[in-house]
């Protein structure tokens, strides 16, 4: 036999033997039934409805497979250990007296655990809602064991460990609102560009952004080179910015169409003559 068949038959026998495929097989199913269970959990998430009840389920179902993934993981090196002629049962024991030793030393990542747990029993907020955490708003992007993923309108995202969370504005949770103020020239007439602006009101609501009707205020203020009128817009929490730019094109466009005047400041320059 030459040293080449020597070492084809050493590598087979290394291949075929159950301590060195069986882990194998183990890993790659492994690997296979997590990435099964994320594509089943993308499929259940619902990410287009605003819905209370059905983003808190969408962040329990995320928080489940994050659970789902470490326990496979454990159960796939058990079966490792155990196909090496590990003692299963002493190992675990060990474990248990590890467990107990260890806690000490993580007892910052279990904190994180029982807060995210109480977070979502206490119904704090779930995945998409607008939260402020001491001057910090955005949209919660994810929830995790151990932390929470913040994004707020810049992009800017702030990961903060769950036990930090000890108290939370949901601005999702109640509705808001947003007041226009629409500057008119002077020689404008007020009963003109309340008619205008009532129209407006009217166009707003069919944008199906808003949860009760528009009001137009009447004028708010008499600024320097303007009369001040108000409108407000009532929406859901994270939709104002959406809905105030819409209404401010809406605002801009009627009064183009009907010569309503939008002054801007001006400069006047005299040479000393």
């Amino acid at each position: 036999m030459t040293e080449f068949e020597a070492i084809i038959q050493a590598i087979t026998k290394i291949v075929l033997s159950y301590k060195f495929y069986v882990p194998v097989l183990t890993i790659c199913l492994t690997f296979l039934i997590i990435r099964i269970s994320a594509r089943v959990v993308k499929k259940l998430v619902n990410k287009d409805s605003k819905s209370i009840e059905v983003k808190k389920r969408n962040t329990i179902v995320a928080l489940g497979e994050n659970i789902l993934k470490y326990f496979f993981i454990i159960v796939a090196c058990l079966i490792i250990l155990s196909v090496w002629g590990v003692d299963i049962t002493s190992f675990v024991t060990g474990l248990g007296i590890l467990g107990v030793v260890g806690g000490l030393a993580i007892q910052d990542a279990l904190k994180d655990i029982i807060a995210g747990i109480n977070i979502i029993m206490d119904n704090y907020f779930v995945v998409g809602d607008i939260v402020k955490l001491n001057d910090f708003t955005g949209e919660v992007i994810e929830f995790g064991l151990k932390n929470t993923k913040i994004k707020n309108v810049d992009g800017v995202v702030l990961v903060v460990s769950n036990r930090e969370i000890a108290s939370v504005y949901n601005l999702s949770q109640k509705s808001s609102s947003v007041a226009i103020t629409v500057p008119v020239a002077y020689e404008e007439k007020e009963e003109k560009v309340a008619k205008i602006l009532e129209g407006v009101c009217k166009q707003v609501d069919e944008l199906k952004l808003t949860t009760k009707s528009t009001e137009y205020l009447g004028i708010d203020s008499l600024g320097d080179s303007s009369v001040n009128y108000l409108l407000r817009a009532y929406c859901k929490a994270g939709d104002q910015h959406e809905l105030k730019r819409k209404i401010l094109g809406l605002v801009k466009r009627e009064l183009d169409k009907k010569n309503v005047k939008i002054p801007y400041p001006q400069i006047e320059v005299h040479n000393g003559k």
